[in-house]
């Protein structure tokens, strides 16, 4: 993994990619940093479903757009699958985004895999998702379960870390774009953004907002104007991510 090259490289960017403003999303940056990966965290859920991670997945490319249009990091745009069970896919990216409705089932192997590439430097954005398996699985109070077993299996991985609801002064909600109220929500029963939190640094993020179905469609799903909010945030995520620290 090439985090703390990455890092080094972009240190002296750092202020430009975070001083848009919020109407900036049709703007145009420099590429100083050094090209990066985006990549989806392929697993198995519940009754064996191996395809609920993959849902949307021009969603992810909408984003990377956004990225790299309104900040100086360069995202490669493209997207990448990083397998839970092979370590070696996974530290292969410096960010993984981890999206489904149904509660991942992980093996005590894929739960090492997870701590190590969090341990090394790696981050895991996690998002819940609502697109109809839950009810289709015949799932009971299916809403925001995949939610409930992150939130259950993220201390589980790495117990020494913290794991907190945060506040809307974090400087996740305060980096590229502003959001007083702080997690925007597109949908689910639950809101908010939690972090895993180990010697200062946030190892991952998980969200029950679905922001993700907004980076896809969230205008014509959720309300006008949905997706420009679930793009910054995601935007701010991102940066969040990749300059934590610097």
């Amino acid at each position: 993994m090439n985090r703390r090259r990455f890092l080094s490289f972009l240190f002296a960017v750092c202020a430009a990619a975070i001083a848009w403003p919020v109407d900036a999303l049709a703007g145009e940056t420099e590429k100083v940093a050094p090209q990066q990966t985006w990549a989806r965290l392929r697993f198995r859920a519940d009754r064996s479903d191996d395809d609920d991670w993959n849902v949307h997945p021009n969603a992810d490319l909408n984003l990377i757009e956004v990225i790299n249009r309104n900040t100086t990091l360069n995202v490669e745009p493209k997207w990448y699958v990083a397998d839970v069970a092979k370590l070696e896919e996974m530290v292969q990216h410096p960010f993984l985004f981890m999206h489904a409705e149904l509660p991942p089932m992980f093996s005590d192997a894929e739960r090492a895999n997870l701590r190590e590439y969090l341990l090394r430097g790696g981050f895991l954005f996690a998002e819940d998702c609502v697109n109809g398996k839950g009810r289709t699985s015949g799932w009971p109070n299916y809403g925001d379960v995949f939610f409930r077993r992150m939130s259950a299996e993220l201390p589980r991985i790495v117990p020494e870390a913290k794991f907190e609801l945060l506040s809307n002064s974090h400087p996740v909600f305060h980096n590229v774009f502003g959001f007083r109220d702080g997690m925007p929500r597109m949908q689910g029963r639950s809101s908010g953004l939690w972090a895993l939190t180990l010697n200062g640094r946030v190892l991952a993020l998980l969200s029950p907002c679905d922001i993700h179905c907004g980076w896809a469609n969230g205008d014509q799903w959720f309300h006008p104007g949905a997706a420009a909010i679930a793009l910054r945030m995601g935007v701010n995520i991102y940066v969040f991510a990749m300059t934590q620290g610097e």
